[in-house]
């Protein structure tokens, strides 16, 4: 009876929960990016589903039904930028540069030969889950497969990607990414947003998305409007939470599912070890997967040397080269299993480049930081982290050997920081849904919805009416009317008047005379 209940309970699930054809495209040659990319597209093949992925990256150990397009080119034609230099750039320049970078990406992932060869195929998908990186003309995937469009965002959300879901854009409270600031700005902070927030509007209208349609047209066999397509999407996937990106609006179709990724797995055993003899603590110092600790010039390592000698921690270093005179308290590896080891309760302090899936398993952990941002939303993040008091913030500019050793110590010592990093990990952890079983239930709604899209009203809405300039015109249009007949009528009666009264002198005196 038992058995029959079983099979009967699995029917109706099947019935339910139909195995649909998922094409997921995550271009970003980063490989925390792809980190996000497969533990999304992990759980859809875990539900039965079936999915491809194009992607510059392979999963190790990929199950039968996860297929995946190489785009490896991607890498190689990106590669090579001295992304350290990027934290000297301006406000603009660093737009541009992105920007820049996002058609790259674009470009070489749909000349790839495989990607060609799925395009020019029959086959079919019931849904496109598209990386939003710069990469609008991607979304022509969806239309050319007649299937529904969900977007995933690496980040929370920022002036890269709310619009295209009808959240309207502030800039008195949504500081935009390359900056420092938070959604507390000062006067003159709030004049440098807006400038930076109307300049990426118009470099994205007039430069960035005329090259992406140029790729929609180049490289997609059928005709696919590109203005039809950027503001399509069912849904975005956001790689954030409320402990990590400040409390904001959101529209009904974005959903947060930030900390998704983290998993405990087991360390190896030598890093194990490593943490369990660290009596006194350990610091893990990362910078990422995309910028590297051996490009590092040689004051600034020489700095960083003298300030490891002088603690009496442990430090694992992620540094991608031989280092034979390493202070002896220091452990380096090319590769570290960041969110594992972040999860070892020895590990008292984080020093990062600020990138926010480190900022995520940090507060995840509940592990303070010493943040030393270089481009994209680093510093944005590092910003956020500091208002809330985990982390303290460094540029590389500014980092020498006491202003390092100060900001270690002040972090770790000063209980504070642990203390509001253990709130903001429990505020993480406590969630009514799991963030992966929050993202699979939108997935599938998509899918079985055929893609009912929840469309705000700011998109149909053009952006001057949204943000009322035009009644802003139309007021001060009718102020000036109405000012400029009041001071016409005023100046009539002034002239009559005046008119009136050299008449009638001019009568009385010609009496007088008379």
């Amino acid at each position: 009876m038992k058995l029959l209940l079983f099979i009967a309970s699995l029917f109706l699930l099947v019935l339910r929960v139909k195995c649909a054809n998922i094409l997921g495209v995550f271009p970003g040659p980063g490989y925390s990016q792809f980190i996000l990319a497969e533990a999304l597209m992990n759980e859809v093949v875990s539900r039965g589903h079936q999915v491809t992925v194009i992607s510059p990256h392979t999963p190790k150990n990929a199950p039968p039904n996860y297929k995946t397009i190489n785009t490896n080119e991607v890498i190689e034609n990106t590669d090579g930028l001295d992304l350290f230099t990027l934290d000297r750039v301006n406000l603009f320049k660093s737009i541009m540069t992105t920007y820049a970078y996002g058609n790259a990406i674009t470009e070489n992932t749909l000349r790839n030969k495989e990607v060609q060869e799925l395009l020019h195929s029959d086959e079919k998908f019931d849904l496109v889950i598209v990386e939003q990186f710069f990469n609008d003309a991607m979304k022509g995937f969806a239309t050319h497969f007649n299937a529904p469009l969900v977007l995933f965002s690496s980040m929370g959300i920022t002036e890269w990607n709310k619009h295209f879901m009808g959240n309207p854009v502030l800039p008195s409270i949504n500081a935009i990414c390359y900056t420092s600031y938070t959604n507390q700005m000062k006067f003159f902070q709030r004049i440098r947003n807006l400038a930076g927030t109307v300049f990426d509007y118009l470099y994205r209208n007039l430069m960035f998305y005329p090259v992406q349609k140029q790729y929609l047209e180049t490289y997609f066999p059928k005709p696919i409007d590109f203005d039809q397509i950027v503001n399509n999407a069912s849904l975005m996937l956001l790689n954030s939470h409320v402990t990590t990106s400040e409390n904001t609006l959101l529209t009904y179709n974005m959903v947060e599912i930030g900390g998704f990724h983290v998993t405990q797995n087991p360390l190896d055993k030598d890093i194990q070890q490593y943490l369990d003899n660290a009596s006194r603590g350990a610091i893990l110092f990362s910078l990422g997967s995309n910028l590297r600790s051996s490009d590092l010039s040689n004051e600034t390592l020489q700095a960083i040397f003298k300030v490891f000698a002088k603690i009496e921690q442990k430090v694992l270093w992620k540094f991608e080269a031989d280092l034979p005179n390493k202070p002896d308290n220091v452990y380096i590896s090319k590769w570290l299993k960041q969110r594992d080891i972040l999860a070892h309760p020895n590990v008292k302090l984080f020093i990062t480049h600020g990138g926010l899936l480190g900022t995520t398993e940090a507060i995840f952990n509940g592990v303070p930081m010493v943040g030393v941002p270089v481009y994209a939303d680093q510093k944005m993040n590092m910003a956020r982290a500091n208002s809330v008091g985990i982390a303290n913030v460094l540029s590389w500019q500014e980092l020498t050997e006491e202003t390092l050793f100060s900001a270690i110590n002040e972090t770790i010592y000063d209980p504070r920081f642990t203390k509001n990093a253990k709130e903001l990990s429990s505020l993480m952890r406590d969630r009514v849904v799991q963030p992966l079983d929050l993202a699979m239930y939108w997935i599938e709604h998509t899918i079985r919805h055929k893609g009912f899209r929840f469309e705000g009203p700011t998109l149909k809405l053009y952006w001057f009416e949204l943000y009322m300039l035009d009644i802003g015109c139309f007021v001060i249009i009718t102020f000036v009317i109405f000012y400029w007949l009041m001071k016409s009528m005023f100046k009539f009666i002034t002239n009559y008047k005046c008119n009136w009264y050299r008449k009638n002198d001019a009568r009385k005196n010609r009496k007088k005379q008379e």
